[in-house]
């Protein structure tokens, strides 16, 4: 099914694309502040957690209008050329503003009111924390959002209170590679996954983090952080069920991390902790058996070969393959 958005309302009307109203931010919100706030719509409309006669819209949403919207503000120049338009716009609301129609009530008080500023953060965030709960009404709410930006705009324009200027950068150099693409949902959703996972450690559901950890390693299968929390995965999964392969995923998890990263602190403290359990007895993940009866001299000295393949942390991972 294709969804589509038609947004005629508020900066809109403008031939402005109003990218603060679809992440439901104010138009003076930091760059962290937006981030936190595009994490949490991409949690909302994240396949797990819609209902399932909403996952296609929520898809829709987020990959035409959220994902846009935020990599506006995750990448440097267009950001840039943003903040620029918006200042452009600004001054040209001052002609144009007769023009301009309002539907929402909260939009024509802030337009009377004298506390301004605090009725718009207020609104914002109000507006904001019901955006995304009814997803078949996204218009609505992005309209109305859109309206108290273009208030707000105005108003701070009359008062020539101005507009933030972007930082001055230095201009790159013609040979200069040009920047990356963002990659912000796939960074994202991965982020995601790990916090799902250490939240299901803390509940002791390590069967249910590994698959969150699993997923997170098919996005992103160079991620050392997702390596070494997978490691510490099975090596609490030890502590409540010793086995033998608890302690091999452990200890190729913590390998791969420590390849794609040295310093990875989640693979270092895998890495001591794996090193603890193998020095305790019965360290190999299989209980001690009881005392065998006396064997003959050949036999202790095929014994003795049998152990030096089978026990202790070189036994353990020297006879497979990394």
């Amino acid at each position: 099914m294709s969804f589509s958005f038609d947004f005629n309302r508020g900066l809109f009307t403008l031939d402005f694309t109003d990218h603060h109203a679809i992440l439901g931010v104010s138009l003076d919100a930091e760059t962290k502040a937006i981030r936190k706030r595009y994490l949490n719509i991409a949690r909302r409309l994240h396949p797990d957690v819609c209902q399932a006669d909403n996952r296609e819209l929520a898809q829709s949403i987020l990959s035409k209008l959220v994902n846009p919207a935020y990599s506006k503000f995750s990448n440097e120049r267009e950001a840039s050329d943003y903040s620029i338009l918006l200042r452009m716009l600004a001054k040209r609301l001052q002609q144009e503003y007769s023009q301009v129609e309002l539907q929402s009530a909260i939009a024509q008080s802030l337009f009377e009111a004298n506390n301004y500023e605090a009725l718009y953060q207020k609104a914002i965030q109000e507006l904001g924390e019901q955006q995304y709960q009814d997803l078949n009404h996204i218009n609505d709410y992005v309209g109305q959002l859109s309206e108290l930006n273009l208030v707000y705009l105005y108003r701070r324009e009359q008062q020539n209170k101005g507009w933030a200027q972007p930082s001055k950068r230095p201009s790159p150099s013609p040979t200069a590679a040009p920047p990356p693409p963002p990659r912000a949902s796939t960074n994202t959703f991965v982020e995601q996954y790990l916090q799902r996972a250490r939240s299901l450690m803390e509940q002791k559901n390590f069967a249910q983090a590994r698959k969150e950890l699993q997923d997170a390693i098919k996005l992103e299968p160079e991620n050392s952080r997702c390596h070494g929390l997978m490691a510490l995965v099975y090596l609490k999964q030890q502590e409540v069920q010793p086995t033998k392969v608890n302690l091999t995923m452990a200890n190729s998890h913590t390998t791969k991390a420590l390849k794609l990263n040295p310093k990875e602190p989640l693979a270092l403290e895998a890495r001591k902790t794996l090193t603890r359990m193998m020095a305790r007895p019965g360290g190999g993940g299989t209980k001690p058996s009881s005392k065998p009866p006396k064997k003959s001299d050949k036999t202790k000295s095929k014994s003795k070969k049998s152990d030096q393949g089978g026990g202790g942390l070189f036994g353990l991972f020297g006879n497979k393959k990394k």
